[in-house]
């Protein structure tokens, strides 16, 4: 009798404990479905155009003028609907071995696009539609967020924690076909013909962290090849300003 009571006793406490949910945490839970990535990116585009702005960080690597490894780092803000001012350092491979170090700000206001070489003096140039002048074309943080309603087709790559946030890590690959008419349907991206004949065959592929509480967009990573140039570039978003105020760091 005393061990069908203790047997008993042992079954209510492991029934409690299930109730109670602590098994739950230690037995192994069965994967989430994957999400429908199309509604959440479309959401997050929304959302990011919604704002008043937000502070960029950028690094990645570009193949420019048949120079591979040039390397790319900066940071700036966002002013939307389309202000941006960007501070970059490029790390270019000299023919001796050595590493040139090239200092370029970047401002893209009213359609057009400025740069300064600070060590070059204060002049700013305008190099709007002049792909030589631009030392690294297609970097439009702005226009490049319209990825987030031009791609045909996406891939749910699982949540992770960024920014000690949950997020939702997705995969696309973009119509550049579609990508371009939007930009055409900008007045403020200064897009040109000669962009345009660029972009239409580009190859681009695209990854984004998005936020799930408030589907804002905390980074993009682009990999883009053209006959022209290729790069493989990541925006970490921060410091978002809403109408309210900023909503996120």
């Amino acid at each position: 009798m005393g061990r069908l009571i203790t047997l008993a006793v042992a079954v209510a406490s492991i029934l409690l404990i299930w109730k109670g949910g602590v098994l739950n945490g230690v037995l192994p839970q069965p994967a989430p479905p994957p999400l429908d990535p199309g509604p959440v990116i479309s959401k997050s585009g929304d959302a990011m155009q919604a704002l008043k702005s937000v502070h960029l960080s950028l690094n990645g690597i570009l193949v420019l003028n048949g120079v591979a490894g040039v390397k790319v780092t900066g940071s700036g803000d966002l002013i939307y609907p389309h202000k941006e001012n960007l501070s970059l350092q490029l790390e270019i491979p000299a023919a001796n071995g050595q590493t040139a170090i090239l200092a370029m700000n970047e401002r893209i206001e009213g359609g057009h696009e400025y740069v300064q070489y600070p060590a070059q003096g204060p002049a700013w140039k305008d190099v709007t539609g002049n792909s030589k002048g631009q030392v690294a074309p297609g970097m439009d943080p702005i226009a490049n967020l319209e990825f987030a309603h031009a791609f045909r087709a996406s891939d749910d790559l699982g949540d992770i924690t960024m920014d000690q946030i949950a997020m939702h890590h997705f995969s696309l690959t973009v119509d550049p076909g579609k990508y371009v008419g939007q930009l055409k349907a900008d007045p403020q991206s200064g897009v040109t013909p000669q962009d345009e004949a660029v972009l239409t065959n580009a190859g681009i592929q695209v990854e984004v962290w998005i936020a799930a509480s408030d589907s804002l967009m905390h980074q993009m990573k682009i990999d883009m090849t053209t006959t022209q140039f290729t790069w493989t570039l990541t925006y970490h978003f921060s410091n978002f300003v809403t109408g309210g105020g900023s909503s996120s760091t």
